[in-house]
């Protein structure tokens, strides 16, 4: 202690998240609540939706929302309930800046308190939003995915999640740049018919024999069909910035 070669001119500080999931099975999904006025509180379900939810996922550091809960989905909360009618377009980079009634007003109860489920697959590197280097949100931090086995049935359980209709192709040997940090997941077999890159069968997170020179990516269709009676045919629709 006191030993140093230093001046204050070298202080460190730090910037704190103002939110927080709690109650969930996992990092990346929960009860919302806030840090207001040196206080935690919970948010009211009123009026609450995906974009709102998107906009607390991207607070976390998550790319989006999967899907957004009600009516105390993921336990009540406790203490005061901040926020109420929460509206926000999605473009917010916080739930404190989105349009809501005052700090405290509501007429919510804490079987009210809202959640979410945050997007824990992202694709980083591309060019297009619906390719890249695959990363996965384990323990707090992304890490990526080693290629060893790596294939088209991987691809495309990573491109559902991340919300396109399948994958055109899968890459490896680093093909969108190399990662940084950990090494999730090795020798990922996927059936295919899996809901998230981490229902897949592997050994175990961050048990691998790999470096990041191995990086696992995808490259996902960024053009759907809709309203057709059969998947042949429909409206063409293509993903771009963020949304269909």
């Amino acid at each position: 202690w006191g030993t140093h070669n230093c001046g204050h001119r070298e202080d460190a500080g730090v910037v704190c998240n103002d939110i927080i999931l709690v109650g969930g099975s996992t990092w990346y999904e929960g009860r919302v609540e806030i840090y207001y006025s040196n206080r935690w509180g919970t948010v009211c379900d009123d009026l609450w939706d995906i974009n709102d939810a998107s906009v607390a996922c991207k607070q976390l550091g998550y790319p989006k929302a999967l899907a957004y809960k009600a009516s105390a989905y993921f336990g009540a909360g406790s203490g005061t309930i901040w926020l109420d009618n929460v509206r926000c377009s999605g473009t917010e980079t916080r739930v404190h800046s989105c349009s809501a009634n005052s700090w405290g007003s509501n007429d919510c109860s804490h079987g009210e308190d809202t959640g979410v489920v945050c997007q824990s697959v992202r694709l980083v590197g591309g060019v297009y939003d619906s390719e890249g280097r695959v990363e996965i949100f384990q323990n707090g931090q992304w890490g990526t995915v080693c290629d060893d086995n790596w294939s088209l049935n991987d691809a495309h359980v990573v491109c559902r999640e991340v919300g396109f209709s399948g994958a055109i192709s899968y890459k490896t040997g680093a093909f969108y740049g190399a990662g940084t940090g950990g090494i999730f997941m090795d020798d990922v077999s996927c059936t295919g018919r899996e809901g998230r890159l981490r229902d897949c069968r592997f050994p175990g997170w961050s048990y691998h024999n790999c470096g990041h020179t191995e990086d696992a990516g995808v490259v996902c269709r960024g053009v759907r069909l809709v309203g057709g009676s059969s998947s042949s045919e429909g409206r063409v629709e293509v993903f771009y910035r963020g949304s269909w």
